[in-house]
């Protein structure tokens, strides 16, 4: 049983713990403590503990209730009130590319400071050992449950974690094609609203509040024909795995009001080349012609 705990400041994290304690923060986005998860708890080889952000804590806590074979081995898991930004002085945190990670996972453990695994989205499936562990299989029998929704349904995912969204004529355009083709479209929706700024339903969309990490999927699992869309953001580091379609745009293209280009860079974030990656159709903005949704979209 993982126990969970929610400081109510960041004064009370005890830094004197890391150096007796083998601790992780999954501090970025949710992709990274998505994957981070799944990269420790099939390659530990000894038991940790998490610092997150409360943005993190679902995706991470849906991890390990449901995909883990047998007890997990974290113990532990710290939420500290603080969505961006480090919640200890920077300088006291080491980072993997300081000489530990997932290439020296073994040694880790003996190092006695808060300790952040990074590493790039579409690398990950490299070092992670999800088959060996058991942990892949839990996740192919949690997609594979009857399909109890018959409608053509999509899911759209328009904001990533910056609050950055594309102009409302990309996804306008979008959802009356799906329209067109006969599908119930949905916004995803979040209560994070310090972290999701510019969330907003389009014309012909109906909002999702799924708030919960756990029920979001619950509910994409249930359906027989739909696709979850979207540009890239961490949720598509864990609906790479299911069986359904997804199409995942990158906005490799200069927009004076994107935050932080560096966030869907497709050289960095693409998961086309990840071995466990399931019905992903990736596109790079500079190179997209809306007349290819008519060829992907049934």
């Amino acid at each position: 049983m993982v126990k969970c705990n929610f400081l109510k400041d960041c004064s009370e994290i005890d830094q004197s713990k890391f150096k007796t304690e083998n601790w992780y923060l999954m501090g970025w986005g949710m992709g990274d403590g998505l994957n981070a998860t799944l990269f420790l708890e099939s390659q530990s080889p000894v038991p940790y503990k998490i610092l997150c952000p409360p943005r993190n804590f679902n995706g991470v806590k849906f991890i390990l209730d449901n995909f883990v074979a047998g007890e997990p081995k974290c113990t532990q898991v710290d939420v500290y009130p603080l969505q961006d930004g480090y919640p200890v002085d920077q300088d006291t945190v080491l980072m993997s590319k300081h000489g530990f990670g997932p290439q020296s996972v073994g040694t880790a453990h003996n190092l006695g400071q808060l300790k952040v695994v990074h590493y790039p989205p579409k690398d990950w499936f490299k070092v992670q050992n999800l088959e060996g562990s058991g942990i892949l299989k839990k996740i192919q029998d949690y997609d594979n449950v009857e399909k109890t929704i018959k409608e053509k349904t999509c899911i759209l995912f328009p904001e990533r974690g910056d609050s950055y969204q594309l102009p409302d004529e990309f996804w306008n355009t979008i959802v009356g094609k799906l329209k067109e083709k006969g599908y119930k479209v949905y916004v995803n929706w979040t209560k994070k609203t310090d972290v999701f700024k510019n969330q907003k339903i389009f014309e012909g969309t109906e909002k999702l509040d799924k708030l919960e990490i756990q029920e979001l999927f619950d509910f994409v699992i249930k359906h027989e024909n739909i696709i979850t869309l979207g540009q890239k953001a961490g949720i598509f580091d864990f609906l790479k795995y299911l069986e359904h379609k997804k199409i995942v745009f990158y906005a490799d293209v200069d927009y004076d009001s994107m935050p932080d280009p560096s966030r869907s860079i497709y050289e960095w974030c693409n998961l086309e080349e990840d071995s466990n990656t399931r019905n992903n159709i990736e596109i790079r903005l500079s190179k997209y012609d809306p007349g290819v949704l008519d060829l992907i979209i049934d």
